[in-house]
């Protein structure tokens, strides 16, 4: 009798291990078409979502942010040699150094130091504390009779109505030394006030060798280097391009303006100079821009000169020519004369940036950054990773180059991911030639599974025919 009762548990025990192996076949076979529907369907990241991922890249990866880099492949041999002692060629859009000579000598910028100016000048509207349009106090340190020996002047006077647009003008085309002490003292209080802005600003900018003693840069304590003048000129290009247009690219300016002066100043005869500048200036002078490149050299629409006897002739440069952008900073340019050493710089400056526009392009960052990869992950608690470039920027390439970008990956992923670490590559190719590997980094974590799943994780790949 117990026999014949216990029949029915023997049966049901028989078919227990099949129904498991049952059972835990479904579970693979539906976890492994899961993970591959997940990574299939996974939606494409926002715009913003994208730009909190490259945040948190920019701690991990602190390069990401500096502001020059070197190629990543060999560059192009220069054909040129340079007046300059010291100078620095790079492309705008992405910061790569194409060219450098003797780049981290330390010499005073001269009146590039007033770059330095218009960019607190600039970031004061920015916020809203000055606008272009204000009138400008001119106290008598701001007066051309009272400016330092051998100034460049824009002919400041007492009695005269200027607008902080016209100061900049000025600044710019003609280098006026008496526009700098202008906007120093009425826009920043003290001259303490304003050096404490520049030089919060330049370490700001990681610009370590750089010092800013006074607004103008006739003093030769003012210092920077070919290689941090082109990281700041880059920076401020990219925060106010249309200072370009506005300021720095205007080829002739006239100043004073009947309405520049007060009503008593207005239609006398001509003023007599040669006995020294007088405290009241009525007399209209036409300048040209400092920098004789502009609307002569294709594509020049700025940056800035400067000259004193302890820096020699410098020039910040820069031309655009459809979506290509060089940036070119000289230094220590040598001459015997005001003449030769305009025409030495400006010879150096033509080099520079025909000789980058010949020989380079810009490969637009969207060909590969914001690109996403989604992998299947096994052996995780999520089911798919998202790769990402961790570069969103173009890249300097070789004129004419014939670029082919291939990508790098695994065919999965297994167990712990970490956000930022790579994971695969995008290899940008001038034909045959590797130019660079853009690392794929991972955009989220993912924590390993319990040792369950990995494991069956694991006779998922074997089944597939991959192994870890």
């Amino acid at each position: 009798m117990s026999k014949h009762n216990n029949r029915p548990l023997s049966n049901a025990a028989a078919f227990l291990p099949l129904f498991l192996a049952l059972s835990f076949a479904c579970f693979l076979f539906t976890r492994a078409a899961t993970i591959d529907k997940a990574a299939r369907n996974s939606q494409r990241l926002s715009s913003e979502q994208k730009s909190l991922i490259y945040s948190k890249l920019d701690q991990i990866y602190p390069e990401r942010k500096a502001v020059l880099r070197p190629l990543p492949y060999q560059a192009i041999k220069a054909d040129f040699d340079l007046n300059a002692g010291s100078a620095i060629l790079l492309d705008a859009n992405t910061g790569y150094i194409i060219y450098e000579k003797n780049a981290d000598q330390t010499i005073p910028p001269a009146s590039m130091t007033k770059l330095f100016l218009i960019e607190c000048v600039m970031e004061k509207i920015s916020r809203g504390e000055a606008r272009l349009d204000q009138t400008i106090p001119l106290g008598p340190e701001a007066w051309a009779s009272n400016a330092p020996p051998r100034s460049s002047l824009m002919f400041l006077g007492k009695g005269q109505i200027v607008t902080l647009e016209e100061l900049l003008t000025g600044l710019s085309v003609a280098s006026g030394n008496d526009a700098a002490a202008a906007i120093a003292s009425a826009l920043f209080g003290t001259m303490d006030d304003f050096l404490k802005d520049a030089n919060d600003l330049v370490k700001a900018m990681g610009l370590e060798k750089t010092v800013i003693v006074e607004p103008s840069g006739y003093s030769e304590k003012n210092l920077t280097t070919p290689r941090e003048m082109a990281t700041f000129c880059r920076l401020y290009i990219k925060q106010f391009p249309e200072a370009l247009e506005k300021f720095h690219s205007i080829k002739t300016f006239t100043y004073p303006k009947e309405k520049n002066l007060p009503p008593e100043q207005r239609n006398r005869a001509p003023q007599d100079f040669s006995r020294g500048i007088p405290d009241e200036i009525w007399t209209a002078f036409e300048f040209e821009n400092t920098n004789k490149l502009v609307d002569v050299l294709p594509g020049c629409d700025g940056i800035k000169t400067g000259y004193i006897d302890e820096s020699g002739y410098n020039l910040a440069l820069t031309t655009k020519r459809g979506n290509e952008r060089f940036i070119s900073v000289t230094m220590r340019g040598s001459g015997k004369n005001r003449a030769e050493g305009d025409a030495n710089r400006f010879i150096d400056g033509t080099k520079l940036q025909e000789w980058a526009h010949k020989n380079f392009s810009h490969y637009e960052a969207s060909a590969f950054s914001g690109t996403e990869f989604t992998l299947p992950l096994y052996g995780s608690q999520k089911m798919f990773a998202r790769l990402m470039a961790k570069e969103n920027r173009g890249l300097c390439v070789p004129k004419k180059a014939k670029i082919s970008v291939v990508t790098n990956t695994p065919k999965y992923l297994f167990g712990k991911i970490e956000f930022g670490k790579q994971y695969g590559s995008l290899d940008i190719y001038d034909g045959e030639k590797l130019l660079q590997k853009i690392p794929l980094v991972a955009a989220e974590d993912s924590a390993a599974a319990n040792q369950f799943v990995q494991r069956s994780d694991e006779i998922i790949l074997r089944l597939k025919g991959t192994r870890r």
